[in-house]
């Protein structure tokens, strides 16, 4: 009997299908799915080995049909085909039938006996439906003919946000779409564009839905009305964003064209030699593909290479500039996994038999220009992003290195046809003054990095310093958009003074941050950093931090193959310790591993839902000799520094006095051996799951302080996960319900009299501070980044109107009445 393989980037998706063939068939039919990523297969994706075992699972000798949804999983598929033994692959077809029609044919003609060619045509079959209907076989493009969708529901909704659906909207609606058995496209009425598929980042974004324009949404399917719903209230809420009418709190500067000059994106003033930078392509081979499946290979490889290099300069960039500003990144993982655009890539190499580099180059300018053809300046922007992630893997397919940081012999203002947000990311801040683009504007991601960044910059200057030689004295200041050529050393001399007035007032603010922090009326409150590695550490002591409330030790043992020894833990620990100074505690959380995070050589338990699973503190109890391992290097890299060890995923006591245990283990030992550390510690816990929060007042007589974790208090109080763009609406801690469990701990632990710190992305939110110190907060620990901000937030404050507000946002009932609330406060 053939086998019947079904490869979907969805998990459920897959199995469902699964038990509707079973109800279709009457004879029993071998099938095996591959389906998902990630921990127990719940992440949307595939996966090249989890194909190959499905199909040496049902193979052979009469052969095996593999059935495919879309986009990376025929890559994955061609992938796992190579990996099987040469004899088998004559027994194979990779059919193109579509995923539900053809797996029922094949399932029917499988049931009846027929051969893998009766099947594999049977299947194929299925098409003819909805080419009759179309009339013609598709071209190689993003728009849907409005014939070829099924029949379904449809709504028409508004788009208010500002910018509509630009990168992260566009971004946050392909998310939600992804999460529904339902063929969903969207058709932007206002413009008179689309339909579109809802699963592709790029038509949506092409569609060139701005604010206020009217878009219709058509979804058909199982799941169609879910899907509907979660999208209308996506887009309701307007995708987190300010509505069109409302002025955004970092708004872009507004386009300012000056004589001489350009558009004003980052202020401050810069004097110093211009360099001239200029981005090449290396050659692209043009030779046709010999082998369209060794192609595939190549592509997936080098997909596979940048996604986990943009992933790694998201990180970096959150650490450094905050978490929206990480979000373009995440949007630039989005453009790499598009499936329009690796579907386009793949037609080139199979069809035209392009060579992986030259169908990847042609789809990327493709799209790119989708993007430049569009009316708002907002969208056309994004086309730089797509280039950026293109160039990426086009180096990474033709065995090119990187991008590099740019290096430079001495402060330069830089100047090019336009910064992707890759290289602006890599900038050395210490080397470059300011950045003049002759494209560009406000909007432009790069653009967005600089003001995190703090860089002078200024876009749109067209051809005005296209003839300009490197080395050219140039000034320029970021905020009003002049840029001087060549001033005459009277007006160099002012520049020159502006300069230090502008850095002079930075230098206040830095300054006013290096000291303690107390309210207006003398209140003291801690502002301490969220480190993940050593550099952090650095950018935290620029900034102020008087400690560390949070330092994530997922970095010692994330990004390789095997566990670090307690050696490798202490020397990477004691840097810290020694960078941040014998007057700054730090608080190390535990390995907090498991949910979103796995490691290689860790083997985590198969689990229906991990994120309430064995993780975090669970799996060191599970793990007490690599947990002793961790103490031990803690309390050694400790020894001579005020050290606190936090707990991560506390749910009860028992768990406390286990780890507790183990502590004090690791201490004996230590001093067995006779090697230094530190001792006494100060021991806590995080407060994350609702459960620790109501058993406060019994956890604290076991621990000397809590810090709350915002995050994950968040999304199991709500029962909302945080990364689910349909459920933006509760993901914010400033939930009522969150705010109450925040106040319950506090008054426990005050009357414990203990402390109480926040470590969570709300400890960074400049509306949430006052709240949280209303609601008795002692601690704040935040993105290094945000310090100098929250410190004057703070400063301007009373304990009692703190106190007040905080008692009138607990009478709230949802989030965004607090966030009212906060916003007529500070009217």
């Amino acid at each position: 009997m053939v086998g019947l393989v079904l490869v979907s980037h969805s998990r459920k998706l897959a199995a469902a299908l699964v038990d509707f063939l079973e109800q279709v068939t009457r004879a029993p039919v071998r099938i095996a799915i591959a389906a998902g990523v990630g921990p127990e297969r719940s992440e949307f994706g595939t996966d090249a080995v989890e194909i190959l075992e499905a199909i040496q699972a049902v193979y052979s000798e009469d052969g095996v049909l593999v059935l495919m949804d879309m986009g990376s999983a025929i890559l994955s598929a061609g992938m796992a085909l190579e990996l099987l033994p040469p004899e088998m692959h004559s027994h194979i077809r990779f059919c193109p039938a579509p995923f539900v029609e053809g797996a029922i044919a094949a399932a029917v003609q499988i049931g009846m006996g027929s051969n893998l060619e009766t099947i594999c045509q049977e299947a194929n079959a299925a098409l003819e439906p909805k080419r009759q209907h179309m009339g013609y076989e598709a071209p190689i493009q993003n728009v849907i003919p409005p014939t070829s969708l099924q029949p379904g529901e449809a709504i028409t909704l508004t788009l208010t946000n500002l910018h509509g659906l630009h990168a992260r909207p566009a971004a946050r609606f392909v998310q939600t779409a992804s999460q529904f058995n339902a063929e969903i496209t969207v058709r932007n009425l206002t413009a008179g564009k689309g339909p579109v598929s809802a699963r592709s980042i790029n038509a949506i974004a092409t569609l060139g839905a701005i604010e206020h324009h009217q878009i219709q949404i058509h979804a058909s399917g199982p799941e169609a009305t879910l899907a509907l719903q979660a999208l209308k209230a996506l887009v309701e809420s307007n995708f987190g964003e300010p509505a069109a009418d409302q002025p955004k709190p970092s708004q872009a500067p507004t386009a300012r064209p000056r004589l001489n000059g350009g558009i004003p994106i980052s202020e401050g003033v810069a004097v110093a030699p211009l360099f001239r930078y200029e981005q090449t392509l290396p050659p692209i081979p043009v030779e046709p593909a010999q082998d369209p499946v060794q192609e595939l290979h190549r592509l997936h490889t080098a997909l596979h290479h940048i996604g986990h290099a943009i992933e790694q300069r998201a990180r970096k960039m959150r650490q450094s500039a905050g978490e929206d500003e990480s979000a373009i990144f995440n949007a630039h993982l989005l453009i790499l996994n598009d499936p329009a655009l690796l579907e386009m890539t793949r037609q080139r190499i199979t069809e035209l038999h392009e060579n992986a580099a030259l169908a990847w180059y042609r789809a990327i300018e493709q799209t790119a220009q989708e993007y430049r053809n569009l009316p708002d300046a907002y969208l056309q922007a994004r086309a730089t992003d797509v280039e950026d992630v293109g160039r990426q893997v086009l180096l990474d397919l033709i065995d090119q290195p990187a991008q590099a940081p740019l290096a430079f012999n001495e402060p330069v203002i830089l100047y090019a046809t336009d910064l992707t947000p890759t290289e602006t990311s890599q900038l050395d801040m210490r080397q470059v003054l300011g950045i003049i683009t002759a494209g560009g504007g406000p909007t432009s991601h790069s653009a967005i990095l600089a003001r995190a960044l703090g860089i002078p910059a200024i876009a749109g200057t067209g051809k005005l310093l296209a003839d300009v030689p490197s080395g050219t004295q140039i000034g320029m200041d970021g905020s009003s958009g002049e840029i001087w050529i060549a001033p005459p050393s009277d007006l160099m001399e002012e520049l020159q003074k502006r300069r230090a007035e502008w850095l002079s007032r930075r230098a206040r603010l830095q300054e006013a941050s290096q000291a303690l922090t107390f309210t207006k009326d003398n209140h003291r409150i801690e502002v301490f950093a969220n480190l993940g590695s050593l550099p952090d550490a650095h950018t935290a002591l620029e900034n102020g931090a008087e400690g560390c409330g949070l330092l994530r030790t997922e970095f010692l043992f994330l990004t390789r193959q095997t566990a670090p020894s307690e050696d490798e833990q202490f020397e990477l620990l004691r840097q810290i310790y020694e960078a941040m100074g014998p007057n700054r505690p730090i608080t190390v959380r535990t390995l907090d591993i498991g949910g979103d995070k796995a490691l290689p050589y860790l083997p985590l338990p198969q689990e229906a839902n991990p994120f309430l699973g064995v993780r975090a503190l669970r799996l060191s109890l599970e793990q007490p000799e690599f947990f002793i391992t961790q103490l031990r290097a803690i309390l050694r890299a400790a020894d001579g520094f005020p050290c606190r060890i936090m707990f991560p995923m506390v749910a009860e006591i028992s768990e406390v006095r286990r780890a507790r245990a183990l502590l004090e283990k690791a201490h004996t030992a230590l001093i067995a051996e006779n090697i230094p550390h530190a001792w006494p510690v100060e021991i806590g816990i995080m407060i994350e799951i609702p459960s620790a929060a109501l058993l406060a007042p019994q956890l604290a007589r076991e621990v000397d302080f809590f810090s709350i974790g915002t995050n994950d208090l968040t999304q199991y109080t709500l029962a909302a996960e945080r990364g689910n763009p349909a459920l933006s609406h509760l993901a914010d801690g400033l939930h009522p319900a969150v705010l109450r469990l925040i106040q319950s701990v506090t008054e426990a632990a005050h009357k414990a009299g203990k402390w109480v710190g926040v470590c969570g992305e709300l400890g960074g939110d400049p509306q949430a501070a006052p709240i949280l110190i209303g609601l008795g907060v002692d601690e704040l620990s935040l993105n290094p980044a945000g310090i100098p901000r929250i410190k004057a937030i703070l400063r301007a404050l009373t304990l009692p109107a703190a106190q007040a507000l905080a008692a009138r946002a607990l009478e709230c009932a949802t989030s965004s009445e607090v966030r009212a609330l906060i916003a007529q406060e500070n009217a």
